[in-house]
């Protein structure tokens, strides 16, 4: 899937969903710690560890943690320092066709 498309069936998804949509710079999400905020060091490869509170993981994961971190602040949602660090779960969407662009199918 080209990235327009994909952006265009996210803003439909949220918009049926009535999910709002906030748009995040991703610079430097992956080189400060999700808990305490401090610069990561490097503990082997792909993996980070904050030299402050001991919090260590993926960097993708770390980038992952610090976006939704700075979405939740830019929704005006309070985002408590130390909190529970865990990835938000969604259902299997199952209404969606798969062809819902309408494009022919070659068989």
């Amino acid at each position: 899937m080209g990235y327009s498309r994909l952006v265009k069936w996210i803003d439909w998804q949220a918009m049926k969903h009535g999910a709002p949509i906030v748009i995040v710079d991703p610079r430097n999400t992956s080189s400060e710690c999700p808990q305490c905020e401090s610069k990561l060091e490097k503990n082997g490869y792909r993996r980070l560890r904050c030299p402050r509170c001991g919090f260590e993981e993926d960097r993708d994961v770390i980038g992952k943690l610090n976006i939704r971190k700075r979405a939740l602040k830019m929704l005006g949602i309070k985002v408590i320092p130390g909190g529970v660090l865990a990835p938000l779960t969604a259902p299997q969407m199952t209404d969606v066709n798969m062809n819902r662009w309408g494009e022919p199918i070659n068989s």
